[in-house]
């Protein structure tokens, strides 16, 4: 990449920054083009050069972190291992995906109705691509006895849900650490709340 593209690069990835703290602090509608612009120190032709609208700047910001999400989910899921290890694995990546990406996961809660109609249902289908991986892998772990016979999208719809708040109440100044936290949920959520019993792990 040269020089101008990394500048260019740059400047995009300010503009979503700024964007994305504005959106999660004060919702996309009070947002406005004028107030990012303020907040970088812009002209508003500069903004408007990256970006057609303010649509644009959510639909970007969402799909981005979106995909980044499922990266890091894949990943989790391609690394093998039994289906408890799997999916324990995978629910402790997508806990640490929202810890990590608070402002995101605020947007994507509040904002998606804000899309357009063709943005929501790629999205949406994203989504379902996204919940069908655990679901895959729950499954194969009721089909050797590991995980009780539930419907597969009961559980997995709970499990990530209970992820999917800690953005509200994580405190990155808090007791326990990020990866701390995600640990103990992907256990519970896999292994169940009750003690293992003596001589069992």
């Amino acid at each position: 990449m040269d020089i101008a593209s990394r500048k260019q690069a740059f400047v995009r990835d300010e503009i979503l920054n700024s964007a994305t703290k504005l959106f999660a602090e004060r919702g996309y509608r009070a947002v406005t083009i004028d107030d990012i612009v303020t907040s970088l120190g812009y002209t508003k032709s500069v903004v408007y050069y990256y970006f057609e609208n303010k649509n644009e700047i959510l639909w970007t910001i969402i799909n981005r972190t979106f995909e980044w999400f499922i990266k890091k989910m894949s990943a989790a899921k391609d690394a093998g291992g039994s289906p408890t290890e799997v999916l324990s694995r995978m629910i402790r990546q997508h806990a640490l995906s929202v810890v990590e990406n608070p402002e995101w996961t605020s947007i994507f809660n509040r904002e998606e109705q804000e899309l357009e109609t063709t943005q929501r249902k790629q999205i949406r289908r994203m989504k379902r691509e996204y919940d069908a991986a655990f679901e895959q892998v729950y499954r194969q772990g009721v089909a050797n006895g590991s995980f009780r016979d539930i419907p597969a999208h009961v559980m997995i719809n709970g499990a990530l849900g209970m992820c999917n708040w800690l953005y509200v109440w994580f405190d990155p100044k808090g007791e326990l650490t990020s990866e701390a936290i995600a640990t103990h949920y992907a256990t519970v959520l896999t292994s169940g709340w009750t003690a293992p019993k003596n001589g069992e792990n």
